[in-house]
């Protein structure tokens, strides 16, 4: 088992800058591309945090892209519901408060969306 420690300020910040570059790109680009995003996020999460909550939502996110990249066109408000589902998820797996802090910043990043 790895013992290094993880900075959760650092990985939780790339984490909600990957994530709403991700909502950003949804916004912006085609399917395929922004399938492609969130699925680069997803491996990024997938190694920075082997286990828990990050992990966790990186493994979501690439099972969502590939659902993304089926679709013929995306809308902001279902990809946005998609992702807040993830996040609600990852409440009930949070076993530590730095968990929990990383699941509330990222829900805040995807309510920022839905107020615009």
């Amino acid at each position: 088992m790895d013992s290094q420690h993880v900075s959760w300020n650092n990985v939780g910040l790339r984490m909600v800058q990957g994530l709403t570059t991700t909502i950003d790109v949804v916004r912006q680009l085609d399917v395929q591309e922004a399938s492609l995003v969130m699925r680069l996020l997803g491996k990024s999460c997938t190694r920075m945090v082997k286990d828990g909550v990050g992990h966790q939502f990186g493994i979501a996110l690439i099972e969502t892209s590939a659902q993304l990249a089926m679709k013929e066109s995306l809308v902001l408000e279902d990809v946005l519901k998609v992702i807040t589902g993830i996040i609600g998820r990852l409440y009930f797996t949070a076993n530590t408060e730095e968990e929990r802090q990383l699941v509330a910043q990222l829900e805040e990043a995807v309510k920022n969306y839905q107020a615009v």
